[in-house]
């Protein structure tokens, strides 16, 4: 038996503070692609009386996002101000007793090195860019954050923005999708090499979701090909990371393998993000999973035993490795279903820790109801209103381990 994970909450930078308007986002609330982010809720102004308020609530640890659009809104220029800014929330939140879970990218990037500099995708962006972004990021924050996360949900990234083509570059080409994951896993590695050299552990962030096949059907051959594209969706989105991890090869499908120095048991923690399952049918739609399970005004559909079934599947994979949980909850109007999907996942990570998994941190999406790119401001996300009152389903992290 292990010690049971600490749960703490998570916010995205837009969430908590809106979007910077040097952000490659920030065209898409101009032009109605998104709701206005505004403040978000307002923590970027609020932080001083909003980490006491976390704390006394028995909050001991924060997912929080640097954001790399306000620190540095033209390339090679480091706006003082933020930086100033950046190290006041940190600051504080030292003095608070809130350990810090720092983000390096969760969406948004700055306008000039996504949109003139091609971001991730150029060259010169992955070997030169970033790594010079994330070295003076740990240089000037390093000892004010208990732990690094390069980028939050790399899978996310490269199919909204590379298949879907909801968010910038807004492509919607299959092979530029496997390209676009393809260097988000090289660009992950990258800072990791760059932030081990300091204390803070740096957490990989594999973004899970079982997925089952589907079919509508009592054709044979329906069931066969949608087991297919689960097997194939699996490969990208689980299977990569466990060629990574385990071996030290960036294997993504469709793509020529690349064996990397060092890979091979890189990063301090395997961390991971949990939404909920879904179904795979044979003609490429999805639906919730189970199938007949509710579905959350952002399209998410919470299945909490799913979460027990992916951590199991992660111990299975990397043995003798420790875990975080870097994001999971839910964007309802019901704070009793919150509280009921909160619960089950507590005891899913209790039931890992009884089984000797470690599962060292959890971070409930979100401590304050935010701004989301899917909802906007219209649907609640968090365990405290944006007046700062706390809901019923608060009173469960206060209630778990510290």
């Amino acid at each position: 038996m292990t010690d049971q994970a600490l749960w703490g909450i998570a916010t995205t930078a837009a969430g908590g503070e809106g979007l910077s308007d040097r952000s490659d986002w920030s065209t898409l609330t101009s032009d109605g692609t998104l709701p206005d982010s505004m403040i978000g809720s307002g923590f970027g102004f609020e932080y001083r009386s909003d980490l006491p308020m976390l704390t006394e609530a028995g909050i001991p640890a924060m997912r929080w996002t640097i954001d790399w659009s306000r620190l540095e809104p033209r390339p090679g220029h480091w706006d003082s101000d933020a930086v100033d800014h950046v190290a006041d929330i940190l600051k504080a939140a030292r003095d608070t007793g809130i350990e810090v879970w720092a983000v390096l990218h969760d969406g948004p990037l700055p306008g000039w090195f996504s949109e003139d500099q091609r971001g991730f995708d150029d060259a010169d962006g992955l070997r030169l860019t970033w790594p010079r972004h994330v070295d003076r990021v740990a240089e000037t924050f390093g000892d004010l954050v208990a732990a690094w996360i390069p980028i939050l949900d790399p899978y996310t990234r490269a199919l909204e923005g590379h298949l879907v083509g909801s968010r910038p570059p807004y492509k919607a080409e299959p092979g530029k999708f496997l390209e676009a994951l393809h260097t988000l896993h090289r660009a992950s590695f990258e800072a990791n090499r760059l932030l081990r050299s300091g204390t803070p552990p740096v957490v990989v962030c594999i973004d899970t979701c079982p997925v089952e096949p589907g079919v509508m059907s009592r054709e044979p051959d329906e069931r066969d090909a949608a087991r297919k594209r689960v097997e194939s969706v699996d490969r990208l989105r689980f299977g990569s990371w466990i060629r990574e991890l385990n071996d030290g090869v960036i294997s993504i499908p469709g793509l020529a393998e690349r064996e990397i120095d060092g890979l091979a048991g890189a990063y301090d923690l395997v961390g991971f993000t949990y939404r909920g399952g879904s179904t795979l049918f044979a003609d490429g739609t999805t639906g919730p999973y189970p199938i007949d399970a509710p579905v959350a005004p952002d399209g998410r559909a919470p299945w909490t035993e799913g979460l027990g079934v992916t951590i199991r599947r992660l111990a299975d994979n990397f043995p003798g490795r420790k875990f975080a949980l870097l994001g999971t909850g839910l964007t309802a109007p019901e704070d009793d279903w919150r509280a009921e999907v909160m619960a089950g996942s507590m005891l899913e990570t209790q039931r890992a820790a009884d089984d000797g998994i470690a599962v060292t941190h959890a971070f409930w999406e979100s401590g304050i109801d935010g701004w989301t790119p899917e909802c906007g401001f219209d649907v609640p996300d968090g365990v405290f209103d944006r007046s700062r009152n706390p809901r019923d389903s608060a009173q469960l992290l206060r209630a778990t381990p510290r």
